[in-house]
């Protein structure tokens, strides 16, 4: 009998103290508070890549996202170049011819993403071709 006065007194007491709040919905909520910061995110897919061979065609993905507008700078060197150019889109491929010299046996190109937008991020990545 006293579990059940209990259990019905904090019921009571939940139904009386919860019937007081309320949610907003996304129509309540005024348009002037956004977010100060966003993080900016950048990816190279695949990171690394390992080939037998003395010539190969290699293709990145290269991606970002997040920040505080829709437009990014990018900047991504190969290895060999880099391209630095304005997007307002999220994700690019990129394929560049690696070779190996004469006198190589195996070499590693690193490779590196830099997008800006109301902060930076990073990402970093290799081609390593070996004979």
């Amino acid at each position: 009998m006293k579990t059940k006065k209990l259990l019905l007194s904090a019921l009571t007491a939940t139904f009386i103290l919860g019937a007081g709040y309320a949610t907003a919905s996304a129509e309540e909520i005024p348009e002037s508070i956004t977010p100060l910061w966003v993080p900016v995110d950048a990816y190279i897919s695949p990171s690394n890549t390992t080939l037998t061979a003395s010539s190969s065609n290699v293709t990145k993905t290269i991606g970002w996202g997040g920040g505080n507008s829709s437009y990014y700078n990018v900047s991504y060197n190969d290895g060999y170049t880099t391209r630095t150019f304005t997007a307002d889109f999220y994700s690019t491929t990129h394929t560049r011819l690696y070779s190996l010299s004469m006198n190589d046996s195996t070499r590693t190109w690193n490779n590196y993403l830099s997008v800006t937008n109301g902060d930076t991020a990073s990402a970093t990545g290799s081609v390593t071709l070996k004979r």
